[in-house]
């Protein structure tokens, strides 16, 4: 973890990817991020998908680093005691519940601010808080689908359900992107708090986050009517200077030099300089689209270094091309283990093993993971600082609080 949120708690409830993202994200920028979850099942993405052993699912493990957890049962007086106690010490809520979940459980927003009037309080759910679909459960492509992230669909001729050929989303993924949007907009309710003493709710709807995340796409697409039909912007699988290109150890690079200056730089360092002209240099860039024979001179080019050869280059000579890479190759990219994006993380279970690194980056700190936590493993640690004792939390464990 950085440093950047130091000395910030955040109380965080709910299951699966939306909440557990957001405090991900948040214990990643060095909050003290405490999982509240049920004693009796807890977070069941611990046992979603691929799993590397039982309770250690691939998602949990990294949705929830850099956490401790607590088991509470809030449907339980004792419970909600307890929960208000640790919401007391909180500087941030975050929760994925749904509908009217919180307020049974007594962790809407009107009465945590009546524990902590300057608490940061805020919902991440597949379709938000308010609207006609706010009550809907969701999982993560609803929100893509919503937000319109997902392909055209038809129906063949078999009565399957199939994406149309060639279309392509709109927007990304949900449990991505409106994680995102919730930790920025955290991090800007404390700096409010911090300027004016007052906390906030924060309403987040990952599906809009999906939609927003396109927004040049969204006006364009709104508004056809409006734009300039006589400058399309073009099909970039079609484009010989905005495209993919194998490199001599069948490697891939990509290649985007679609202004003058850089097709210029690009021809004479390739030993091309019977492609100068291949260029409009009265536009501001120059896709070169459907241009086959263009593209198919750059493929023989490609072909005569490799890889590394070529983005060599692309550093010496301020040419816009990079590695084009496979997860299986990112392990050995000397640019991405310089970033430290790529670290190994020794989990007390499972071993060593690799996990990736944050982009956030901050002089003078080294980005660490705290493996993420197995059911209630920092129960007694945080309730013991609040105050209980062993024999009290006994009791509890005893009545099944805890």
């Amino acid at each position: 973890m950085s440093g950047l949120l130091e000395g910030i708690r955040v109380v965080e409830t709910g299951v699966l990817l939306a909440v557990d993202n957001l405090g991900g994200l948040l214990g990643d920028a060095g909050a003290d991020v405490i999982k509240v979850e049920s004693p009796q099942i807890g977070d069941y993405l611990r046992n979603i998908g691929p799993v590397m052993a039982t309770d250690w699912s691939v998602a949990h493990l990294a949705s929830n680093r850099n956490k401790r957890s607590v088991t509470i049962d809030a449907r339980t007086p004792a419970g909600q005691g307890l929960f208000g106690r640790l919401v007391a010490t909180a500087d941030v809520f975050i929760t994925g519940n749904i509908g009217d979940t919180n307020r049974k459980l007594g962790l809407d927003y009107e009465a945590v601010r009546e524990i902590k009037p300057e608490i940061v309080y805020c919902q991440i759910t597949g379709y938000g808080s308010s609207g006609p679909y706010a009550t809907i459960p969701t999982h993560g492509w609803m929100m893509d689908a919503l937000g319109a992230g997902t392909p055209q669909m038809e129906l063949d001729d078999n009565g399957m359900v199939h994406p149309i050929p060639g279309s392509s989303p709109v927007g990304g993924s949900g449990v991505i992107l409106g994680p995102m949007y919730a930790a920025f907009a955290v991090a800007s309710g404390l700096s409010r708090r911090d300027r004016f003493g007052d906390g906030c709710y924060i309403d987040i709807s990952c599906a809009d986050s999906v939609l927003a995340s396109k927004l040049t796409s969204a006006i364009g697409t709104l508004n056809a009517d409006k734009v300039n039909p006589e400058a399309p912007m073009g099909d970039l699988t079609r484009s010989a200077k905005y495209q993919h290109y194998q490199t001599a150890d069948r490697k891939y690079i990509l290649f985007c030099c679609i202004e003058h200056k850089f097709w210029k730089k690009f021809c004479l360092v390739s030993d091309r300089e019977d492609l100068l002209g291949s260029h409009d240099s009265e536009q501001a860039v120059d896709f070169g689209f459907n241009d086959d024979v263009l593209r198919h001179e750059l493929q023989v080019t490609f072909h005569t270094k490799s890889q590394q050869e070529w983005v060599e280059i692309a550093a010496q000579h301020d040419i816009p091309m990079g590695p084009a890479l496979r997860f299986d190759e990112i392990a050995e990219d000397p640019h991405l283990m310089a970033r430290g994006m790529l670290l190994h993380e020794v989990h007390p279970t499972l071993g060593s093993f690799l996990t990736l690194g944050s982009p956030i980056r901050v002089p003078g700190e080294v980005f660490s993971v705290r493996s993420a936590p197995a059911l209630g493993e920092h129960t007694d640690e945080v309730l013991m600082s609040l105050g209980h004792t062993l024999s009290e939390l006994d009791q509890l464990r005893e009545e099944g609080v805890i």
